[in-house]
This record gives C-alpha cells, structure tokens and sequence, in this order.
C-alpha cells in the first residue's frame, strides 16, 4: 500500500495530493478491517438460527462464493482470490461518485489518475468531502450529480472484498453485481471508461441470467427481467432527451434560447415519465427524474451506451463467454477511433434487429414529439441487458 501510494503522490499536485491522501486511506481502512468468509461464516453458524439478519448474512455469503465459482467454470473469469474476505461498514455506500457538466453541454468534466486514465467521475470514500467538491463545482457553474457507489474494483492492485453496502441485495442484483466487478479483471482499457463500464454492464447482467438458467431460478429471474425491461424503457427515454438537448447545445442559438431550450426539452421528458411512471419503474425513479441534469445524464451515459454493441458482439461469437472476451481483448488494442466505429457497427446491427421484434415496447413521449424534439432512441433499449433500477450507482 505504501508503495501504491508514493507512487500517486510522486505524480500529483497539491490539490491532487491531498484527495490521494483521501483516496488511499480509506482503501487501506477496508483492507485493514477484512475478515475472510469463512471465519465470517463460522462465527455466524451459530447465531443464523435465532437471528434473522445472521441468517441472511449468511446465505449470501455463501451465494457469492457459489457465484465465484460459476464465474471460473462457467463465464471464464477466475476471481483470482476476490470476493474471499467480508468488510462490515457503517455506511450505505463504499464511495460515492461525482460527475459534473457545463449547464449547456452533455462534455463531462474529466478528472485524470496514474493507472486507470482519465474518467468524468471522481470518487470520495466521505460524503461529506463529496459534497464539498460539488458545491465548489457549483460554484463554477458546472451542473453536478453525486451517487452513491456500492462497489468498486481495484483492477487487481488488491483483492477486492465483499462489502456490507451490497451483501443482502437480492440475488439477481447480486449475482449481476459480481459478475460486473469481475469483468473489470478481464479488460481494463485505459482512458476508455465507457468501454470499460459497458462492458462490465453487459457482463453483469447477461452472466447473472446464465446463473439463474443455469440454476433454474425462473421465478427470481423473471422478476428481475421485469425490472431490467422498465428500466430500459427510461433509458430509451433519456436518451431521447441526450439527443434533444445535443441538438439544442451544439446549435447556433444565444445562450439564453439554449436555456430556454433546454427547459423545454427536461420539461417534457419528466412530462413524458408521470404519464408513463407504471412502465418507467412504478415510482423507483422518480427522485432521479426530479434531479434531471446534464451531469445525471453523463453519469447514466458512461455506463449503458455501448451495451447494446457488446450484446451484438456477444451474439455473433454465439453466447461463448471465452470467444467473446477474446474479442473484447482485440477491441481494446485497436485505437479509440476504431474501437468506436466497430462497436458503433455492432450496435446499429443488434439496433435495428430489436425494431422489428419489440417495437411495442419503445416509450411513446409525446410532450417530446409535440415540441419538435424527439429522435429514434429504441437503440438505447437492449432485451439481454438493463439496470436493475437506478438505485445511485451499483458499481464502478
């Protein structure tokens, strides 16, 4: 750790030295408090009986490491001592994430890391130093959004451990929630943090319905479907407002016709999601609805655009989980030109596929329509993958 840590400070600023600081003792912190499952396991055997809480705790740690060992025979991807130890928190959330925008442009502010490379977030293991940066953005008149994060990966630095913030989630959200920290270990392409989150999306979800098909869990799987359904719905739906409010931002109005636009334009999405709220997640969303903003539409981007292109590339190497990581690998060699415009071929394809087939599906938005701003967004929608709800942001 020690080692890890000169080597961020010899390459950072002051400003950057201190959010280091931040950044390695709260990772030291959960290395420093880990158990491993088995003693956890232990030590619960004899409480499970009489305390509903043990006894959950316990299933669930006994899921995940079934879920590690799917994930090795099953999906090709090893968890090479991950997942082995359990760390108890005092918070909802490991981390959150804060994601800021200019008030008219959906250009994310980056933020740059030794390692990893740049990514429009930046993650704090204290809220409340979360909430400092955002208000000091504010200040600079960026929009801002800040989620709360359950997990994240350590891409291999340290063996990641199972986390309170996540542990008694229900098993499809738990089960997709491993497989997307463990396909981070797979591919990692620097600079490329929506290749690398929607690859991860793709993985945790497709790899959580081949557990429960596996397993014959039909009832628990057609729950979670239903979920993953309503929230591609919204996302068809958002990303109708992207394309509304690119084409308002990148016009040659005034700044203030572009505000005015752009009024218009989230007025009518929320307009569009009351009149659809049961098909929209039957109220799951609406505190995100109601925060809308460039920066929640950023964070949203950064982890769903390129779903649909791995689900193509998924379906051409028919459903073989190694095929498909090898191609994955070969993707991330190429620059991030070609690496687009490949993916870009793919998603169109697995794009007008799903027209033909679901078109019933897709949000009508009228309050859209009826102010000249709707565009085709059934490309948002994926049938082998989706959120589970936006519940803040369930992984990094």
């Amino acid at each position: 750790m020690g080692v890890l840590l000169l080597a961020l400070l010899s390459l950072a600023g002051c400003q950057s030295l201190i959010y280091y600081g931040h950044a390695a003792g709260g990772q030291l912190r959960l290395v420093q408090t880990r158990e491993p499952v088995d003693e956890v396991l232990d030590r619960l055997q004899d409480q499970r009986q009489d305390n509903e809480g043990a006894d959950l705790l316990y299933r669930r740690l006994v899921f995940t490491q079934e879920l590690l060992e799917f994930a090795d025979k099953t999906l090709a991807m090893p968890a090479d001592g991950r997942y082995r130890t359990y760390v108890e928190l005092d918070r909802p959330y490991v981390v959150w994430n804060l994601f800021a925008a200019p008030a008219l442009s959906l250009e994310p502010r980056r933020w740059c890391y030794p390692v990893v490379g740049c990514a429009p977030y930046r993650g704090f293991f204290s809220v409340a130093r979360a909430e400092r940066d955002a208000r000091r953005l504010q200040a600079e008149r960026y929009e801002v959004y800040l989620g709360g994060v359950a997990a994240y990966s350590t891409l291999g630095w340290f063996d990641d451990s199972l986390l309170s913030t996540f542990i008694r989630w229900p098993e499809p959200r738990l089960a997709q929630l491993i497989f997307h920290e463990l396909a981070h270990g797979v591919v990692w392409v620097r600079d490329d943090v929506a290749f690398n989150e929607s690859f991860a999306t793709f993985v945790g979800r497709q790899g959580s319905i081949a557990w429960f098909q596996d397993r014959g869990g039909d009832a628990a799987l057609a729950s979670h479907q239903q979920d993953l359904l309503d929230w591609q719905r919204l996302q068809a739906l958002l990303g109708v407002a992207r394309e509304a409010l690119t084409s308002v931002y990148e016009s040659d109005l005034s700044d203030a016709q572009k505000t005015a636009g752009k009024a218009q334009i989230l007025g009518a999405v929320r307009a569009c999601y009351a009149a659809q709220r049961e098909a929209l997640g039957d109220g799951r969303h609406d505190a995100m609805m109601a925060s809308l903003n460039n920066a929640l539409l950023v964070s949203l981007a950064t982890y769903q655009d390129l779903v649909p292109a791995f689900a193509s590339l998924f379906a051409e190497h028919g459903g073989r989980w190694r095929d498909f990581f090898a191609a994955v690998r070969q993707l991330a060699r190429l620059t991030p030109e070609e690496r687009l415009a490949r993916l870009g071929a793919s998603g169109d394809e697995q794009i007008a596929e799903r027209r033909d087939d679901h078109g019933a599906d897709e949000v009508q938005c009228e309050a859209l329509t009826s102010h000249g701003f709707y565009r085709e967004a059934s490309g948002a929608v994926d049938d082998h993958v989706g959120s589970g709800g936006h519940r803040q942001h369930e992984g990094a």
